[in-house]
């Protein structure tokens, strides 16, 4: 195996040397003023996926990326390989279908994105990866993600968003999300309207009310059945999630200085059957410094953001609280701070957690204790050629051994570490991902890690 890897190395510097004069006549072009209308790179790279416990592949990836003014296309076509006992092996899992991943399952992700626009255009669409999705206020569906189970498995959604500002007519919008275009699992819908943009009534213009859908069709998707039915489920292949927002949010102060915004959401869980809502107070300071305070008063049984960054490996522990669950209804609270520094550094917490203990008689509950999520963002700027991502999201804290000592109990946390290095047409990139899957035999915890590099060529 270590001779192979020195041939990938020496394959990888091939490709830099090759790529040289790429870059230096981009250099050279770089003082003409320009706007290209049409744009394509290509990209390559080479690197490993460790996909579980004595599961290692080698990679060789193409990245083609073409654009057209606001619209671009980029895919990603990857070939996992490893050499085993001087046999050359491809992974068939990747290209085979299976009863496990259909022919949409393997082929979809080929498309690494389709887009047009970027997130709070008038127009917005991207069909790929799903980083940080937001229905309205975000107290169902909020930074909702479908990159969990990256890099075993890329899943494609489609973000489509649509403002009446577009054509001159603010009145109304929509915002929609599909997680998974392949199995159609969780679809949402909002249409919001601005009644009072075309007056001049102060205050209330801006004012917008909003209503949302949000469907999961398989809450068991990525377990066992055995496992859903050991929760008290006896027919995990036809439970499905529906759920309802209707949403409010009022500027009150819109001055750069200081920004402030009232809002609030009330949220029917399966028809009624989960009850919930919150009132809140956000904006901004000085354009840096975002904030953001709520009450949240939840009925038994309700769960705030259901559909949230971590969905895909909780769902299926939501579903059984909210059809079966004995919680009490309670009230909590919501905080959230961010800093954003000449948008090279963004840092980002959130903190949520009930007012009291929720369901004393059962302390596995996660309605519970507070929740966590944080962000750390380094942009390309301020280390040259360095850019990083570092997100954590911890359930439970304080079940164990207190708030603090529990920050870093690894039950019930996500981890999440992506580094970029790019020298010229070259980027090394690494990343680590650790997650809890329920119904896993043996250690529960999965850690998924890859190193690649890369090289960049714009024509």
């Amino acid at each position: 195996m270590p001779k192979y890897k020195w041939l990938s190395v020496l394959l990888i510097f091939f490709i830099i040397a090759l790529s040289l004069p790429s870059s230096f006549a981009q250099e050279n072009e770089a003082a003409k003023p320009a706007s290209p209308v049409f744009s394509f790179s290509l990209g390559i790279a080479l690197g490993y996926d460790t996909l579980g416990e004595d599961d290692s592949w080698q990679k060789i990836t193409l990245k083609p990326d073409f654009g057209v003014g606001e619209f671009g296309i980029g895919l990603e076509v990857p070939l996992r390989y490893r050499f085993a006992a001087g046999n050359f092996e491809v992974r068939s899992e990747d290209w085979i279908p299976s009863s496990e991943n259909t022919f949409w399952d393997l082929y979809l992700p080929i498309f690494r994105y389709i887009r047009y626009g970027k997130k709070g255009d008038p127009l917005f669409i991207k069909l790929g990866s799903i980083e940080d999705m937001t229905l309205g206020n975000g107290y169902l569906l909020g930074n909702y993600a479908n990159t969990l189970f990256l890099p075993q498995t890329r899943i494609i959604g489609l973000s489509f968003d649509l403002d009446g500002a577009l054509f001159n007519f603010p009145l109304l919008g929509l915002e929609t999300v599909i997680g998974n275009l392949a199995a159609f699992d969780v679809f949402g819908l909002r249409l919001y309207v601005r009644p009072l943009i075309f007056t001049e009534v102060p205050l209330l213009k801006f004012m917008s009310l909003g209503a949302s859908f949000v469907l999961d069709r398989e809450p068991f998707r990525y377990v066992e059945a055995s496992w859903a039915t050991s929760q008290g489920i006896s027919d995990p292949a036809s439970a499905i999630v529906t759920a309802f927002d209707f949403d409010f949010n009022l500027p009150i102060l819109g001055d750069k200085l200081f920004s402030l915004a009232c809002y609030g959401d009330l949220v029917l869980l399966q028809g009624g059957k989960a009850l919930g809502g919150m009132v809140g107070l956000g904006g901004k300071i000085v354009e840096i410094i975002t904030y953001s305070l709520q009450a949240r008063f939840n009925g038994p049984n309700f769960i705030p953001v259901y559909f949230d960054a971590t969905y895909d490996v909780s769902r299926a522990y939501k579903y059984p609280l909210l059809e079966k669950g004995s919680s009490p209804a309670y009230l909590g609270w919501f905080a959230h701070l961010g800093l954003d520094i000449v948008d090279i550094i963004i840092l980002s917490i959130n903190l949520d957690g009930p007012l009291g203990t929720v369901d004393v008689s059962n302390p596995d509950n996660f309605l519970n204790y507070p929740h966590l999520r944080g962000l750390v963002r380094l942009k390309p700027g301020l280390i040259p050629g360095l850019s990083a991502d570092f997100i954590y999201d911890k359930t439970l804290l304080g079940k164990t051994a207190g708030f603090f000592p529990d920050l870093i109990n690894p039950e019930g946390a996500i981890t999440t570490l992506r580094l970029n290095y790019q020298f010229g047409p070259a980027i090394i990139s690494l990343r680590y991902d650790i997650r809890y899957v329920p119904d896993k035999t043996g250690d529960p915890w999965v850690v998924t890690s890859g190193l690649e590099s890369s090289v960049n060529i714009v024509f």
